[in-house]
């Protein structure tokens, strides 16, 4: 992640030794954990669920405060935030839209958000879309290309410093080739594998 944000901003010596961060849809430990940073939040629909698992617990870094919560209603202070970090959530969450507005609204005036999505070309966009509104794969009600990413992320006014993606080929061939998961093979053929893409974005 510091990877990307330096290559984000080059000129730049960036250091959260005394800054705030939140990751907002940690999972069981977060990778908030691993950073460097004077105050560290991990927040998560299911934080009791891990916190009650000491096999998940014993990988967690003491000094970040994991609390239970969701995007869409964060319990911090406006202009509080020094860099969010949201990482494979977005296409996850009840209200992409109300996500972003409390993002923006905790961080500090040219706060950083560090994040990552699965996408998909036009056509795999299109199925998964139709997937969606059935119902089918209620674990992602929303479904991004790049263009797509692009205009969300600058529709709630952040402006993308450096991003980066796989090769869509490369990952179709990978779940293609896939000798665990009769469902990747699936989607491959269909035209449904994803790519990631990763964006580093200010507050504007």
């Amino acid at each position: 992640m510091m990877n990307m944000i330096n290559k984000a901003f080059p000129t730049k010596n960036i250091s959260f030794s005394e800054s705030m961060v939140v990751e907002i849809g940690s999972g069981a430990v977060g990778m908030v954990a691993f950073l460097n940073a004077a105050k560290r939040y991990a927040i998560d629909p299911l934080c009791d669920y891990y916190t009650s698992k000491p096999e998940l617990v014993e990988h967690r870094n003491p000094n970040v405060v994991y609390q239970t919560g969701k995007g869409e209603d964060l319990p911090y202070p406006d202009c509080s935030v020094d860099l969010v970090i949201i990482e494979n959530v977005i296409d996850h969450v009840q209200n992409a839209n109300q996500v972003m507005r409390e993002i923006y609204r905790i961080l500090k005036p040219n706060g950083i958000l560090y994040l990552t999505v699965n996408l998909h070309p036009a056509w795999g966009a299109f199925l998964h879309r139709i997937i969606a509104a059935l119902k089918i794969d209620r674990g992602h009600p929303y479904t991004f290309t790049i263009s797509k990413i692009r205009q969300f992320l600058a529709g709630h006014q952040f402006k993308i410093s450096h991003c980066e993606w796989e090769s869509y080929k490369e990952c179709r061939r990978k779940d293609y080739s896939s000798s665990h998961a009769k469902k990747d093979k699936i989607k491959a053929i269909v035209g449904l594998s994803e790519f990631l893409f990763t964006a580093v974005s200010r507050k504007e």
